[in-house]
């Protein structure tokens, strides 16, 4: 199976420094001209199936890849949601550090034993996404998949691939509307391109000015 991980257009949240999870934030106006980009980039790839998180900005950014490919099926896919950030949604990146500061710190350096208050386990998001990835891999083998998603899902997808430490994935800087592509055949995985974004050009979002994911 051919892997083809896609993180959404920068959203509404992004472009302010505001923690989303599972909030249904919008894609900003960038987000929607990344989106673009993003499709003209894939638009001559063999596609098999497209899979896209619920929410908004991964949704959006899979539909525009899908103008390209009308005939490949679109399935919406809640285990490609992002992880829940519980207390920290709907908070900027500020007000996480003064007070989640303990907390923010330990996601960042040992998210494996971090929960984010009323948030999901780390535990829960590896499982659901391993489970998914995993069931696509025995039902499509030789086929050419795109995951529309979030980033840590993209992290954790990759750091599986590689079979690092998953208390490492947030060293990982995955792009705005970027590609990273995971061969999965029969021995080991390989991992092709990480967060690929020549498409955008200008487009492309700066880590500095993303401070909350």
């Amino acid at each position: 199976m051919r892997l083809i991980l896609v993180r959404h257009g920068e959203s509404e949240w992004n472009k302010i420094g505001r923690y989303q999870g599972q909030e249904d934030a919008p894609l900003s106006e960038l987000g929607q001209q990344q989106a673009q980009a993003l499709a003209q980039r894939l638009k001559r790839e063999k596609l098999d199936v497209i899979y896209a998180s619920p929410l908004q900005r991964a949704n959006n950014t899979a539909r525009a890849i899908a103008e390209f490919h009308p005939e490949v099926p679109f399935i919406d896919e809640p285990a490609l949601l992002e992880i829940h950030h519980g207390d920290w949604q709907g908070l900027y990146s500020n007000d996480v550090k003064a007070q989640y500061g303990a907390e923010l710190r330990e996601w960042q350096y040992f998210p494996t034993r971090s929960q984010m208050p009323n948030g999901e386990s780390f535990s829960n998001i590896l499982k659901r996404v391993i489970d998914f990835k995993e069931r696509v891999l025995s039902e499509r083998p030789n086929e050419t998949v795109i995951f529309s998603t979030h980033d840590v899902v993209v992290k954790i997808l990759v750091a599986d691939a590689l079979g690092i430490n998953m208390d490492r994935i947030n060293r990982l800087w995955i792009t705005n509307a970027s590609i990273s592509v995971i061969e999965y055949g029969e021995d080991l995985p390989y991992l092709v391109s990480l967060s690929e974004a020549c498409h955008l050009g200008k487009l492309a979002t700066v880590r500095e000015n993303q401070t909350a994911l």
